[in-house]
């Protein structure tokens, strides 16, 4: 991390004494061009306009240039390849891309050619202007600086998902159907995939969102609790009910409860659970009368539901009555290309604990993170940028140590090395065989949900190498 010093469009190493910073400014829509020209220009900057490669790359090569500020637009001859010959003109100007397509691997790319910061279309002239000063005070062209304040809200992506990925777009299309019904949901997925998120985006998108949503951590709490805290209690109703209080059931009245770490919780209160899908009320602690409610009850767990109801630790009827709709959320390695987006976002997110320096991230050092596995999936990587964000690159360096211990399932250190900080490491599981696929699918009747719970892995998983193998149902 780097600490911007706050920039003066008079002051710039390789600029003269007394002249402002010139900008060239290239954009194939005329209306964007004449705001970029006539907006920094009125913050201080010496800008040329051009509306041609050609144009700008003579520039480039033969007049000073400080900064450019460029649309990536293959069609228009704006190219990558454009991109790192202006880079590499003689007075190094600073690139800011800009471009309507986000794709992480174009961002990635971008930064690998010595572009300073990436703005995706639509944007506003205060972020563009933010990054053209982040990109004049950098001093190396291998970072992507990102200012030390969060987004604001209207910048903000409003989605709780955040990817671009086929399993993300997947997992997107299912939210979306699902916030149109008020199906009871089950969401499922490994510890730390973002379930939490998959269950507000729900609230978000349907007809509830105004209506409260309520979170309760079913392995948080004791049996006796839990019952409390889920349907409250009359005053009286045992020692120390000095007062009356709703539960989280009356609460979410309306709206979404979401009750989280569903597996843990106790038969006795599972029963309580199918009451109040059954007959949309329930009885407080200590009350004689019933309550009625209307609440739509996502669930989500990371356990092998399906083995805890065959050994009846959890009741067949519950399982039944809370995945009337089952949303498999995929692990992070099974979508490595979110991975950039994910890192922006969370330097966004939790930019107030750079301590009010601008930050940076070198494209090597998003690149190779893109590259792990994160067997702790988003909240692992959510963690690792808030340690960057606070001790600074020394906590990325591990990332790049391909085939070490660092890398995930190995058991220990290897050359010396340990794991990353926070990381356990695990044994890798091995990739079925198709045989094994087959055995898993005729076992369950072809039910794929079931064979990828017995196989240890996801249904997207299962359904990728299903498709990879074109394993058929034999009749």
């Amino acid at each position: 991390m780097t600490r911007d010093p706050g920039h003066n469009p008079e002051k710039r190493r390789g600029a003269g004494e007394g002249h402002a910073e010139r900008l060239v400014v290239i954009d194939t829509d005329p209306g964007v061009r004449w705001s970029l020209e006539k907006g920094l220009t009125r913050s201080g900057y010496n800008v040329v306009a051009a509306n041609t490669v050609g144009q700008v790359l003579k520039i480039a090569h033969e007049e000073r240039v400080d900064g450019i500020v460029m649309e990536l637009l293959p069609e228009a001859g704006l190219t990558l390849e454009v991109l790192s010959s202006l880079v590499a003109a003689p007075q190094s100007p600073r690139l800011v891309c800009i471009s309507v397509d986000s794709a992480p691997q174009t961002v990635i790319e971008c930064m690998r050619r010595g572009a300073a910061d990436f703005l995706t279309k639509p944007f506003s002239l205060a972020e563009v202007r933010g990054a053209v000063r982040r990109a004049m005070a950098r001093e190396s062209k291998d970072k992507m600086l990102y200012p030390s304040r969060p987004l604001t809200s209207d910048a903000a992506e409003p989605s709780h998902i955040v990817g671009v990925s086929a399993a993300v777009r997947d997992l997107r299309t299912i939210v979306q159907q699902v916030a149109q019904t008020d199906l009871n949901c089950l969401v499922r997925g490994e510890s730390g995939v973002g379930k939490d998120m998959v269950a507000r985006e729900v609230h978000r998108l349907s007809r509830r969102n105004n209506e409260p949503f309520v979170k309760v951590n079913c392995s948080a709490l004791p049996e006796q609790l839990l019952e409390s805290e889920l349907f409250g209690y009359k005053k009286g109703a045992f020692t120390g009910a000095v007062t009356s209080k709703p539960g989280r059931f009356h609460l979410a009245n309306n709206g979404i409860i979401f009750l989280d770490e569903i597996a843990d919780m106790h038969p006795n209160l599972q029963a309580k659970i199918l009451q109040v899908i059954e007959h949309k009320e329930f009885t407080r602690l200590g009350g004689a009368a019933n309550t009625k409610v209307d609440v739509q009850i996502i669930a989500a767990t990371n356990a092998d539901l399906e083995k805890r109801t065959a050994l009846g630790a959890f009741r067949n009827d519950l399982y039944f009555r809370l995945n009337e709709v089952c949303i498999w959320v995929p692990s992070l390695r099974e979508r490595k290309e979110d991975v950039p987006l994910l890192v922006h976002h969370f330097i966004q997110k939790h930019a107030h604990y750079a301590c009010d320096k601008s930050v940076e991230i070198a494209g090597k050092d998003l690149a190779a993170m893109s590259e792990y596995d994160w067997p702790g999936n988003v909240r692992e990587l959510e963690s690792t940028v808030k340690r960057w964000l606070v001790l600074g690159e020394d906590v990325l360096k591990p990332y790049h140590a391909k085939g070490s211990a660092y890398l995930p399932g190995r058991l220990g250190p290897a050359s010396g090395t340990g794991p990353l900080p926070g990381v356990q490491a695990s044994v890798p599981k091995k990739e079925p065989e198709p045989e094994e696929i087959v055995a898993a699918l005729e076992r369950h009747q072809w039910n794929r949900r079931k064979a990828a719970q017995t196989l240890g892995m996801s249904y997207q998983a299962l359904r990728r190498r299903i498709e990879k193998y074109g394993i058929d149902k034999r009749e």
